[in-house]
C-alpha cells in the first residue's frame, strides 16, 4: 500500500525530515501517498492519490478501470513487461528476445537488466515512461507544492534513467517557485518500506494515550 510506504519512508527513510511530501509507488499499478503536515492525507473516501488513472494518452491503451490512456496502462510494471514482450516478438530487441525465449515471459526486472546492458529499446521504454510519469508529477507539484517527491515500488530498479526523465519533465513543466528547492529522489527502503510503515502505525496505535 502506497500510504504505508509513505509512512515507512517518513519515519525510517529518505523523507525523515519532510513534513509535506509525495510518495509515488510504481509496481503492478501506480499510486501516490500524500503527506501533509506529517500526516497521511487519504481524502473523503480514502482514494486520494490514485494517480494511476490520470489520462496521459487520449485514446491510448485500454486500462483495467475501463478507460483508455491511463498512466497505469502505459507505465507500470505490467505495462513495461507487455511493451518489452511486444518489442521482442517484433524483432526490435535481441536482448528482450533472448530473455523471452529463456523464461517464456518478461517482467519489469528484465527491462531494468536490459537497460543496464545498454539495450536501446529498454532505455527508450524507461525514458518514455518517465516522461509520462513526470508530466503527472508536474501537475501534482504545481497543485500541492511539496517539499519532496519520493519514487518507490518495484520499478525503482529502473534507477537513474527513470529518475532523470521524471526530473527533466517536472523541472521543465512546473514553475520555478515550486521546483527551485524540490528534491525528486528514489526511496531508500525498497520492499521494506510498507512493512516499516505498517509497524509504525501499529506502534502509534498501541502506545497512543487512551
Amino acid at each position: 500500500d502506497v500510504n504505508l510506504m509513505a509512512v515507512g519512508e517518513q519515519h525510517a527513510g529518505v523523507a525523515h525530515s519532510a513534513g509535506d511530501f509525495l510518495c509515488i509507488k510504481i509496481g503492478t499499478g501506480i499510486g501516490c501517498g500524500i503527506v501533509v503536515g506529517g500526516e497521511v492525507y487519504r481524502g473523503t473516501t480514502g482514494s486520494a492519490g490514485d494517480i494511476g488513472h490520470i489520462q496521459v494518452e487520449p485514446g491510448g491503451r485500454a486500462c483495467a478501470c475501463g478507460n483508455r490512456g491511463c498512466l497505469e496502462a502505459h507505465f507500470s510494471g505490467a505495462a513495461l513487461a507487455r511493451d518489452a514482450e511486444e518489442a521482442a516478438r517484433a524483432g526490435r530487441s535481441v536482448e528482450f528476445a533472448a530473455r523471452l525465449e529463456t523464461a517464456g515471459h518478461l517482467t519489469a526486472a528484465d527491462v531494468s537488466a536490459a537497460a543496464a546492458a545498454g539495450d536501446a529499446v529498454a532505455l527508450e521504454l524507461i525514458r518514455e515512461g518517465g516522461t509520462r510519469l513526470g508530466k503527472v508529477i508536474a501537475g501534482l507539484v504545481s497543485f500541492f507544492n511539496p517539499g519532496l517527491v519520493v519514487i518507490g515500488g518495484g520499478v525503482t530498479g529502473l534507477g537513474h534513467t527513470l529518475l532523470a526523465s521524471v526530473r527533466t519533465q517536472v523541472y521543465r513543466q512546473s514553475l520555478p517557485l515550486a521546483t527551485g528547492n524540490l528534491p525528486i529522489v528514489l526511496g531508500e527502503l525498497g520492499p521494506a518500506a510498507g512493512a516499516i510503515g505498517a509497524a509504525r502505525l501499529i506502534s502509534d496505535h498501541v502506545f497512543s494515550p487512551a
